[in-house]
């Protein structure tokens, strides 16, 4: 074990690239399980929850668990052998992501609004990365940026909800 730690240059190097492995993973696993065979056998428990919660986060079949939460993460540290501690921080923001992902509020430092992936619990059949790079390159996120839910997505530092910061067109605002 390095017992130095590395280099801010070096952290700034790796983040990137365990997130762009982690959306690779995700993405084609997840995409995957949405195949009619494995939703209805393994993915759909994670779906029960159509408006999720963040307490709720990790409720999935254990073979999803295995596949697409814990390996994807795992992928990035193997495949760049970055240090203990860049693994740790890049953990707690994966963490942080999921959470908030489930949680219905934008907070700061998450490249995009919640509802990205609400609109997945509501429609099933568009938003599948992890951080929506491979949604945008493959076109899976075409109905969510169409929507009236994907004029919302935009980092906003605050904590109120996205419906409250940029109601609907139509119903009245609080």
């Amino acid at each position: 074990v390095d017992l130095e730690l590395p280099s801010l240059w070096r952290v700034l190097v790796d983040l990137p690239a365990l997130m762009l492995v982690e959306e690779a993973g995700f993405y084609f696993v997840h995409r995957c399980l949405h195949h009619p065979y494995l939703y209805k056998r393994i993915h759909k428990k994670h779906h029960e929850l159509t408006a999720p919660i963040s307490i709720a986060a990790p409720y999935a079949h254990p073979v999803e668990m295995v596949f697409s939460n814990v390996l994807p993460p795992l992928l990035g540290p193997l495949a760049t052998g970055c240090h203990l501690s860049t693994i740790w921080l890049f953990s707690c923001y994966g963490l942080y992501i999921t959470v908030t992902d489930h949680s219905g509020y934008n907070l700061p430092f998450i490249p995009r609004s919640p509802e990205f992936h609400d609109f997945h619990h509501a429609k099933f059949t568009s938003n599948f990365g992890m951080y929506g790079l491979l949604d945008r390159l493959l076109d899976t996120d075409t109905a969510y940026r169409q929507s009236k839910t994907g004029e919302r997505h935009r980092l906003l530092n605050g904590i109120s909800p996205p419906k409250d910061s940029i109601p609907n067109r139509g119903k009245k605002s609080k």
